[in-house]
């Protein structure tokens, strides 16, 4: 019962944590992916909750966040699947 708890815990909070990536991070129309991935793309990324302060910018190159974006999904789906390869009971 502890497993599935945790399990549904961990899966929870990865994936708030996409959804707050995807927020800060929108997705780019697959028009700008092909143009130049050599390009740099700058985000702002959100204030922390409750401040209007402390929000930032991060500039990289378009296959920089493309990468980056890739490596997230990867984890994302990495702990899902732990989670489902996890065996009920903590045995």
């Amino acid at each position: 019962m502890r497993s599935l708890v945790l399990v549904g815990m961990i899966v929870g909070t990865v994936a708030s944590a996409a959804s707050a990536f995807a927020q800060s991070a929108p997705t780019p129309s697959p028009a700008a992916a092909t143009e130049d991935p050599d390009r740099v793309v700058c985000h702002m990324s959100p204030a922390p909750t409750g401040s209007r302060l402390g929000s930032s910018r991060e500039c990289h190159t378009q296959k920089q966040w493309d990468q980056m974006r890739l490596q997230q999904q990867q984890n994302v789906n990495g702990m899902q699947m732990q989670g489902l390869n996890s065996q009920p009971g903590g045995k």
